[in-house]
């Protein structure tokens, strides 16, 4: 098992800053989707993570807690999830950069 990061949707939802996203040193490990945090009622979008693909460098924390004064994204064991997005279940949209959340899977501990 090992750490990767979790992002709180209602913080980040509120907040929507997108730095994490532009900070993350792993290409296409951090997303962001708008309607993630619209489906929760707020405004705004949420960052999510393609766990699959982050290394645990928490990077991403270091940038919500002192760039952005969020604190939204917390790293956490990957068997704690109680859902996560995987590269696989990422669509890439026709003439567009917004990446889409398709069927999250739910990791299930043992």
């Amino acid at each position: 098992m090992y750490l990767v990061a979790d992002i709180n949707v209602e913080i980040c939802a509120a907040k929507s800053c997108k730095l994490c996203t532009q900070y993350c040193p792993e290409a296409n490990t951090i997303q962001y989707s708008e309607d993630m945090g619209k489906e929760k009622g707020f405004k705004y979008g949420s960052a999510y993570v393609a766990v699959d693909r982050c290394k645990g460098c928490a990077q991403c924390v270091w940038v919500c807690d002192n760039m952005a004064k969020n604190n939204a994204i917390k790293m956490i064991m990957i068997d704690q999830l109680p859902l996560a997005a995987v590269t696989d279940n990422i669509r890439y949209e026709e003439k567009s950069t917004v990446v889409a959340l398709s069927n999250p899977m739910i990791v299930i501990g043992n």
